[in-house]
C-alpha cells in the first residue's frame, strides 16, 4: 500500500484532517519502530512505503522519544488529549495492519506490553 493510501485510511478510520492523519501515521511508525528489536524493526520497515521505511529505520530510542507508555508518548509528541491520542493510535494501527503481513502484526504485538496489545486489536 502506498503512503498516500495509508494516510487516507487513517483519515477514513478517524475522521481527522489529512494533516493530522499523516502526523498520526508517522508517529505510530516511529513509536512502534523504537520498541522493536533490530531484526523486527528491519522486517517492519521492509513492508512499509519508502516514506515510512526510512523513518522506521532511522529512529532510535532516546529519553525524549521512548516514554514508558505509548499513549503518553502520543500525547506528548502530538500535543493532544488522551482521548485524541487513543483515537490516533487506533486509526493508525488499523491502517498499518492493512499494509503489513499478519505475521508482522503478531511479531510487533509480541514485543509490546500486554496493555498496549489490547489497544492494538
Amino acid at each position: 500500500m502506498k503512503y498516500r493510501e495509508l494516510i487516507k485510511k487513517v483519515q477514513l478510520y478517524s475522521g481527522f484532517s489529512r494533516s493530522e492523519s499523516k502526523d498520526a501515521l508517522d508517529c505510530m511508525v516511529e513509536t512502534l519502530a523504537i520498541r522493536l528489536n533490530e531484526g523486527e524493526r528491519k522486517d517492519f520497515a521492509s513492508q512499509l512505503p519508502s516514506e515510512l521505511r526510512g523513518m522506521a529505520l532511522s529512529v532510535l530510542p532516546s529519553e525524549e522519544n521512548l516514554r514508558p507508555n505509548i499513549l503518553e508518548q502520543f500525547m506528548y509528541n502530538q500535543h493532544v488529549t488522551r482521548t485524541r491520542a487513543m483515537k490516533q493510535i487506533k486509526a493508525a494501527w488499523r491502517a498499518l495492519k492493512e499494509a503489513i503481513s499478519s505475521g508482522q502484526v503478531e511479531h510487533i504485538r509480541a514485543q509490546l506490553p500486554n496493555k498496549v496489545t489490547l489497544w492494538l486489536q
